[in-house]
């Protein structure tokens, strides 16, 4: 992303506190990291009379139409990465509705993706219903479908604040991401009405991550912060001084906003992705939509307003964070054995059985892993397939995958 000057000034140093500790471990190489207790969080967001605490809470959209790919095999076309169990009992869509009952009600919490996703979703998710979707004709990134669902609560929720979540994050502990998103709630209805988004604060190189460059602290809003830029994935020497100066944080792809403000700002900065939907009422029309849709550009919401707008806020994460985009990722959710072995598991615990082995990950649901002279190595158990890799080359997952499209032999493995 283009880099974009906001204010030159240092970060306050009220921000730098220490960073939250590592995500929070399972048993050393047991690879089940603990869930966000979904039943606890469920009871504390009703009151004694059976109702919820959060009736009049902000709306929520969940973003569940990645495809997951790097995922694969366990990721396949029909239930996507977010639609798996990853490193819990629950799956990732499960997790973060979890998350956002914290703050609003069932009734308030809605997912965006497409057709064939949304008829998966019900499928597999009991309790969620068909009328909390906001349904994509394609995915064109995140800008046209975040504008729609804007048109569409403002319609039925008008002048309510939305809060923007990706399906596939690792969050915990829940009660500090609570903590955080109240405080950002409050601040995108202070002052011009901030476009508020959710800094992480890095504790390691990371060049697969967008970063914030924090500026100085608002006026308004308990912790907010002005936002000097945004800046694309770096390399590792850049991420290294990112690191190093304190004020730059991970991008979490979070985002809350007031309704009006969100549709006023694509008026103004993005009137291409917001105009054709709504013109003619397409946003309420799944025929109209079908038709429009496909013109619209293909662009983030982070290039289309945040890089533009002169209403941006950051509030720093109290809460650890992963954006679990690849299966090494899971060696940051949960803690590997004394010699780097990992083994990952939705059932019970499997039993590793190790010599001269290190730095594998095994993710299986059979009792016993056993490894002998083995290192750096991926192996995924699917009933259909056995996937294993070399730990360096599992970023290549995608083009890899992309040779079984050719081969009608193997097109099947991908669905």
């Amino acid at each position: 992303m283009a880099q974009k000057k906001k204010s030159k000034k240092k970060s306050d140093k009220k921000s730098k506190k220490k960073a939250p500790k590592k995500s929070e471990k399972a048993k050393k190489g047991s690879g089940k990291a603990k869930s966000d207790k979904t039943k606890k969080a469920a009871d504390k967001s009703k009151s004694k009379s059976g109702k919820s605490k959060n009736a009049n809470g902000p709306i929520v959209l969940i973003m569940a139409g990645g495809k997951g790919e790097r995922f694969w095999p366990r990721s396949r076309i029909s239930h996507p990465k977010q639609l798996q169990k990853v490193y819990s009992s629950l799956t990732l869509l499960e997790e973060t509705i979890v998350r956002a009952r914290t703050v609003t009600d069932d009734s308030r919490i809605f997912i965006g993706c497409n057709a064939e996703l949304k008829k998966a979703i019900l499928k597999t998710h009991k309790g969620i219903k068909s009328s909390q979707f906001v349904v994509e004709p394609e995915g064109r990134n995140t800008a046209p479908i975040i504008a729609l669902a804007a048109l569409q609560f403002e319609k039925k929720f008008p002048g309510a604040v939305h809060v923007v979540l990706s399906a596939d994050h690792f969050i915990t502990p829940l009660e500090a991401f609570e903590a955080t998103l109240r405080k950002a709630i409050e601040t995108a209805q202070t002052g011009p009405g901030w476009l508020v988004t959710l800094g992480v604060r890095p504790n390691r190189p990371e060049t697969g991550y967008g970063y914030i460059a924090a500026g100085e602290m608002l006026p308004e809003g308990p912790g907010a912060h002005s936002i000097e830029s945004f800046v694309e994935k770096p390399d590792e020497q850049r991420a290294r001084d990112y690191l190093g100066r304190g004020n730059y944080y991970w991008n979490s792809g979070i985002f809350i906003w007031s309704g009006p403000k969100i549709v006023e700002e694509f008026q103004k900065h993005a009137p291409d992705v917001i105009g054709p939907l709504a013109g003619d009422g397409v946003f309420s029309s799944s025929k109209k939509l079908a038709q429009v849709f496909p013109q619209i550009p293909d662009r983030p919401v982070d290039v289309a307003i945040m890089e533009k707008s002169e209403h941006i806020a950051m509030i720093p994460a109290e809460f650890a964070w992963d954006d679990v985009g690849s299966w090494l990722s899971l060696r940051r959710i949960a803690e590997p054995d004394a010699d780097g072995n990992l083994t990952v598991s939705t059932g019970k615990t499997a039993q590793i059985a190790a010599m001269d082995s290190k730095n594998n990950l095994v993710v299986t649901d059979k009792k016993l892993v056993a490894l002998l002279g083995v290192e750096d190595i991926v192996l995924v158990e699917e009933k259909d397939l056995l996937f294993v890799a070399r730990a360096d080359k599992i970023d290549q997952i995608k083009d890899y995958i992309a040779t079984f499209k050719s081969n009608p032999a193997l097109q099947k493995f991908l669905k």
